[in-house]
C-alpha cells in the first residue's frame, strides 16, 4: 500500500516536470500537458491548478526580460483589459464548477488547438476580425479556471501570422503579468495549502534539471519536429479526456 502511494506520488511529480519541460522548450503548453494527465489520475484539481499556476509564473520570468524590444505594449494592454474580466469568472468556475465538465472542456480545447496548428494557415491577416480584448477575456477565464491562458493567444497569434519571436516574447510578458494575478487570486480564494507548498519544494531540484535538459533539447533537436509531436500528443490526450 505504501509502495503504491509512493509510486503514484512520483508519477505526479514526473507529470509536473513534463509540463515544465514543455514550457521551457515551446514557451507555453505546460498546463495543456499537465492538467489532463493529473485529472486522469484523479489528482485534486484545485491543488493541480495552484501548483501549475506558480510553476508557470516562475518559468515566465526569465524569458519575460529577453527580447524586450519586441514587446507590443498596445497588444499586452488590450489582452490585460480582457483578462481582468475573464480571470474572476474562471476562478469562480474552478472553485464551484463541475469537474467532469472541466475535463471535457480541456479535452475539446486540446483537440481544437492541435488540429488548428496542424493545418495550413487558414486565413490571412485581413480576414481576422477577432478583438484582442475578447481573446484576453477567454484567456483570463481559462487561466483562472484551468491555467491554460496561453492557448487562446497562441491560436490567435497563429491566425494573425505572428513571427515566432514576436509570439514568444509577448506570450511570456503576458504570462508574467496575468500569471501573477492568477496565483494571487488562487491564494486569496483558498487554493494554497501545505500540500501545494510541499509539492513545490520537492519539485525544485527536478525543475532545475528540466531547465538544463530543455536548453539542450532546443539547441540540438529540430523545434518544428518537436512541435508537431506535441500537437499530436494534445489531440490524443484531448480525445481521452472526452470519455
Amino acid at each position: 500500500m505504501v509502495g503504491e502511494w509512493y509510486d503514484l506520488r512520483m508519477l505526479i511529480y514526473l507529470i509536473f516536470l513534463l509540463g515544465a519541460f514543455v514550457r521551457c522548450v515551446f514557451g507555453f503548453g505546460e498546463a495543456l500537458v499537465t492538467t489532463p494527465l493529473l485529472l486522469l489520475l484523479a489528482y485534486n484539481p484545485q491543488h493541480a491548478m495552484a501548483i501549475i499556476g506558480i510553476i508557470g509564473f516562475v518559468l515566465a520570468l526569465p524569458t519575460m526580460f529577453q527580447n524586450y524590444q519586441l514587446i507590443d505594449g498596445h497588444l499586452i494592454w488590450r489582452l490585460l483589459i480582457g483578462a481582468v474580466f475573464g480571470v474572476p469568472i474562471g476562478l469562480l468556475f474552478l472553485k464551484f464548477g463541475n469537474v467532469v465538465l472541466l475535463k471535457k472542456g480541456i479535452g475539446l480545447l486540446l483537440i481544437f488547438y492541435g488540429v488548428i496548428n496542424l493545418m495550413p494557415k487558414l486565413v490571412s491577416d485581413r480576414e481576422i476580425r477577432l478583438s484582442s480584448v475578447f481573446v484576453g477575456v477567454v484567456s483570463g477565464f481559462l487561466g483562472g479556471a484551468i491555467n491554460t491562458h496561453g492557448a487562446p493567444i497562441a491560436i490567435y497569434g497563429r491566425l494573425k501570422n505572428w513571427s515566432p519571436e514576436y509570439l514568444r516574447t509577448n506570450l511570456q510578458t503576458y504570462f508574467g503579468i496575468v500569471g501573477l494575478v492568477i496565483i494571487i487570486g488562487q491564494g486569496l480564494s483558498g487554493l494554497w495549502d501545505a500540500t501545494v507548498f510541499w509539492t513545490l519544494l520537492r519539485l525544485i531540484p527536478g525543475l532545475m534539471i528540466v531547465a538544463v535538459f530543455a536548453e539542450l533539447t532546443v539547441k540540438y533537436v529540430n523545434p518544428k519536429q518537436l512541435t508537431q509531436y506535441l500537437l499530436y500528443f494534445f489531440i490524443v490526450i484531448g480525445g481521452i479526456m472526452l470519455f
